[in-house]
C-alpha cells in the first residue's frame, strides 16, 4: 500500500492546508482571496463582525490582516499564467538582471586614478566610468517589460514595476554598519537600474524617442530612489516590530542604524567626515526623515505608491528640463492622475479622496523642496571641490550632491 503524504492545515483558516502560496502554507481558497483583496477596499477598513474569533471565523477585513500577519506577500504574486501565451517567451528578451536583494561587488562602475596631467588641470584625483551602467539601463528600456502583461491601464501596469513594495519585508535583509565605496556605487546601480524597468512599463514612455528617454532617466533615478528608500523604510518597519526608528532600508536590501553607521569617505573627498558632514547630509536625504512617520500612517497602497513615484518624477523632470519635456510630463501626468481617479471612485469606493491625495502629493512637494534646498550647497561644494570624482556622464548626477 503507497504512503500517503498529506500538507498541514492552512494557518490562516484552518482547513486542509493546499501548499504554499504566496509565501506560507494556505487552502487555495484563502490564497485566491489574499490575490484578489490585497488592493481592495478591505485593506483600509476595520473590523465588520462581532463574530470575528480570529480562528475559524474572520470578516473579510480581518482574514485580509491574518493573511498579512502570517506573511503572506503581494511580491510573490506571479503574472503571465494565462493557458494561452499571447507572446511566446523569447530567452534573447530576457531584461538585464537586477542587483540581488543582497547585493556583492558592484558591476558597472569602474574608478580610475587620473594621471598626472589631469591633475594638474582638473583637481580631480578619480574618474569614475558609467558607461557601462548607463548602457546596462538603456538595454533595459530597449528590451521593454515583460510580456505578456494584462492591466486595466497605465497606472496598473505601473503597479508591475520594480519598487520598494516588491522586496520589503524579506527575511535577508543585510544590516550594515560601515558604508564605503561598494556600498555607495551599489546605490547607484540598484537606483539606477531599477528605475529604468519601472519606466518601462509605462507605454507612452517607451514611444519617446531614445535620447529623450536617457534624458528622464538620466534626471531621474535619483529622485525615484528618494521615495523607494523612504517609503521602503515605512515598510520595514511595518513587517518587523522590531526596527528602531533610527533604521533606515537605504536601497537593495541594505539596513543602516542611523545613529551608529559610519562612513568612509576617503574615496570621495579630502575632507574629514565632520566637515564632509554640511554637504552629504542631502546626498543622505538627512531632512526627510520626519515623511517615514507620514508615509508609515497613510498605509499606502501599491497603486498610490505607484502614482506617487510617477507624479514625483515626472514634475522634477519637467521643471528641469522644461520645453518639450515639460508638455510629455504633463501629458503623462493627465493619464495618470485620470487612472487614479477611477482607481479611487472604482476599486476604493472612495468618492471623497482629495484630502488623502492632498496628503500622499504634500510628501512629493517636500521631496522636491529638500532637492533645490540642497543645491547652494553643491555650488559652494563645486567652487571649493569638495569631492575629488569626475564623472563620465555628470548630467546624472545633477541634483545629487556630488557635483
Amino acid at each position: 500500500m503507497e504512503e500517503t503524504t498529506s500538507c498541514p492545515p492552512c494557518i490562516i483558516c484552518g482547513q486542509n492546508g493546499q501548499g504554499h502560496h504566496f509565501g506560507v502554507i494556505s487552502c487555495r481558497a484563502c490564497a485566491a482571496f489574499f490575490r484578489r483583496a490585497a488592493d481592495s477596499k478591505w485593506s483600509r477598513m476595520k473590523c465588520l463582525s462581532k463574530y470575528c474569533d480570529g480562528k475559524t471565523y474572520h470578516c473579510k477585513p480581518c482574514r485580509l490582516k491574518k493573511c498579512r500577519d502570517v506573511g503572506m506577500d503581494v511580491s510573490k504574486f506571479q503574472h503571465d499564467r494565462d493557458a494561452l501565451q499571447i507572446v511566446h517567451p523569447n530567452r534573447k528578451r530576457k531584461l538585464a538582471q537586477l542587483a540581488d536583494p543582497i547585493f556583492s561587488e558592484p558591476n558597472f562602475v569602474f574608478f580610475f586614478p587620473q594621471d598626472r596631467e589631469d591633475l594638474k588641470l582638473k583637481k580631480k584625483n578619480t574618474y569614475v566610468d558609467l558607461s557601462l551602467l548607463v548602457s546596462q539601463a538603456m538595454e533595459i528600456i530597449k528590451t521593454g517589460p515583460e510580456t505578456p502583461l494584462v492591466a486595466k491601464n497605465q497606472l496598473q501596469k505601473l503597479n508591475f514595476g520594480f519598487n520598494c513594495m516588491k522586496h520589503t519585508g524579506i527575511a535577508n535583509f543585510q544590516r550594515i554598519h560601515l558604508v564605503t565605496r561598494k556600498e555607495v556605487t551599489g546605490f547607484w546601480e540598484y537606483h539606477m537600474l531599477a528605475s529604468a524597468k519601472w519606466l518601462t512599463y509605462f507605454d507612452e514612455f517607451q514611444q519617446l524617442d531614445q535620447d529623450v528617454k536617457r534624458k528622464i532617466l538620466f534626471g531621474v533615478w535619483h529622485v525615484w530612489g528618494r521615495l523607494d528608500k523612504l517609503m521602503g523604510t515605512a515598510l520595514f518597519r511595518i513587517k518587523n516590530k522590531e526596527a528602531s526608528l533610527s533604521d533606515r532600508v537605504v536601497g537593495n536590501g541594505i539596513v543602516t542604524d542611523m545613529n551608529c553607521v559610519v562612513a568612509e569617505t576617503k574615496w570621495m573627498s579630502r575632507l574629514p567626515v565632520q566637515q564632509l558632514r554640511y554637504f552629504i547630509d542631502g546626498i543622505r536625504a538627512w531632512d526627510l526623515f520626519p515623511l517615514i512617520d507620514e508615509l508609515q500612517a497613510l498605509d499606502i497602497t501599491e497603486t498610490e505608491l505607484s502614482f506617487m513615484l510617477a507624479q514625483l518624477c515626472f514634475q522634477y523632470a519637467a521643471t528641469r528640463f522644461g520645453g518639450k519635456i515639460a508638455e510629455v510630463m504633463e501629458k503623462f501626468m493627465d493619464i495618470l492622475s485620470n487612472n487614479l481617479h477611477d482607481y479611487y471612485i472604482q476599486e476604493k469606493m472612495m468618492p471623497r479622496y482629495s484630502g488623502r491625495l492632498t496628503k500622499l502629493l504634500k510628501i512629493n512637494t517636500a521631496i522636491l523642496e529638500n532637492i533645490r534646498n540642497y543645491r547652494t550647497r553643491a555650488d559652494i561644494a563645486k567652487v571649493f571641490d569638495v569631492f575629488n570624482l569626475e564623472f563620465s556622464h555628470p548630467e546624472m548626477f545633477f541634483d545629487t550632491g556630488f557635483i
